[in-house]
């Protein structure tokens, strides 16, 4: 029987699919019934038979490749025709059970002994022994409440619910077996997975251009974006789970093999409300001490330059009534606010900035950073043509 088996078992199909829908390896594990070891088994297994990498890590969890999401996709498509049919045709209202328990050899011995009328029969079709085909028949029927087969003189009668199966197997067969020229149906298009930890304030606009434009090219390159401070964006990175980190460079890197690398410039600057008080005055950081104040959390390149403009100036830093990491909930904490917030802009997010809002008018001496990449080793295709398009984007921008 082993030629009439498909590529795939319906142990792979069910282990694809726990993993996409939860992600952590202990909770999809759990979810099909298995333990770790016996799950990572199986989709090692799959990756084996099918010659591609399904699903790789990332920062929440398990993250599928290319390869995987058409994988995914078609193993949902599977699962689905079979809950369809336990529903409709076998009419079960209850818990399901054929999809959890189901193997593809009691469909096919079933869907034999349907086409040619008695087990021996079907067992003849097949190559296995007539106990063998016995066997998956009463398997099918410990799974569903319809009576499957009546005995006749002839041999096997079967009943709706049979067929209903027999075709359920002949639904799923195709749809494996159309499993190699899906994937082969990529061709040379660019696959691959870029994963970016974004650093508060600075270059974020410049990720998500970069973003659009790659999967306008390249539709079957996974994207990631990953907000977060750098220590745990670092973290990640070194375990594989983001490519790349993009924002203010640190200059030196603390970590040991970690690449910097330029991209262009952007300049800490205080911005407030139009029509906040400060802008209907000449102030000086001395003045602004006073304020209320949204800046980045301690640790980051834009907290340390906020804390030293306001020492050198002879004042103590203020207290903030809110920390921010993303850019967007800064500037619109800013418009619903009296607060002044210390951010990052180059050119392009300057001639953006709403027109509620509106930047101070202050010498900030040191205020231009540089931002760029940090990686470690040499990227892949994908990294690769990201950063060549996110090089692009800021060329387009006027940046540099």
């Amino acid at each position: 029987m082993q030629e009439h088996l498909p590529r795939l078992s319906a142990r792979h199909v069910r282990v694809i699919r726990a993993l996409s829908e939860r992600r952590r390896l202990s909770d999809a594990a759990d979810a099909v019934g298995l333990s770790q070891p016996a799950f990572s088994r199986a989709l090692h297994d799959a990756e084996q038979r099918l010659d591609a990498v399904l699903f790789q890590r990332g920062w929440s969890g398990s993250e599928p490749t290319t390869m995987g999401d058409i994988l995914i996709h078609r193993c949902q498509l599977i699962m689905t025709e079979v809950e369809t049919a336990e529903r409709g045709a076998l009419g079960n209202s209850g818990p399901l059970r054929l999809v959890n328990f189901v193997r593809w050899r009691h469909l096919i011995a079933l869907s034999a002994v349907v086409r040619h009328g008695s087990a021996s029969a079907a067992a003849k079709a097949l190559g296995i022994s007539q106990p063998a085909v016995s066997q998956s028949l009463l398997a099918c029927q410990d799974h569903v409440s319809p009576q499957l087969f009546t005995r006749r003189r002839a041999g096997l009668e079967p009943t709706d619910a049979a067929r209903a199966l027999a075709a359920l197997w002949d639904r799923i067969d195709g749809m494996i077996r159309e499993i190699p020229a899906l994937m082969a149906a990529t061709g040379d298009a660019l696959v691959g997975r870029v994963s970016v930890g974004m650093l508060p304030f600075s270059g974020q606009s410049m990720v998500l251009d970069a973003f659009g434009e790659i999967t306008r090219r390249h539709p079957l390159v996974h994207l990631v974006a990953v907000p977060g401070g750098y220590e745990t964006l670092a973290e990640a990175m070194k375990r594989g789970e983001i490519d790349l980190i993009i924002g203010v460079l640190r200059d030196p890197t603390p970590y040991a093999g970690f690449v910097e690398e330029h991209l262009y410039h952007e300049r800490y600057m205080m911005v407030a409300r139009a029509d906040h008080p400060v802008h209907e005055r000449e102030v000086t950081v001395r003045d602004l001490a006073r304020e209320q104040w949204i800046v980045a959390p301690h640790g980051t390149p834009i907290r340390s330059f906020f804390d030293r403009v306001f020492r050198q100036a002879g004042a103590v830093p203020p207290a903030q009534s809110a920390e921010m990491f993303s850019f967007s909930n800064a500037e619109q904490m800013i418009e619903a606010s009296q607060s002044i917030a210390m951010l990052c802009y180059g050119r392009s997010g300057l001639a953006r900035l709403r027109p509620e809002l509106r930047p101070v008018d202050i010498n900030l001496p040191g205020s231009e950073v540089s931002i760029g990449v940090t990686r470690i080793g040499e990227p892949g295709p994908a990294v690769v043509e990201f950063l060549r398009i996110l090089r692009e984007r800021i060329v387009v921008s006027g940046e540099v």
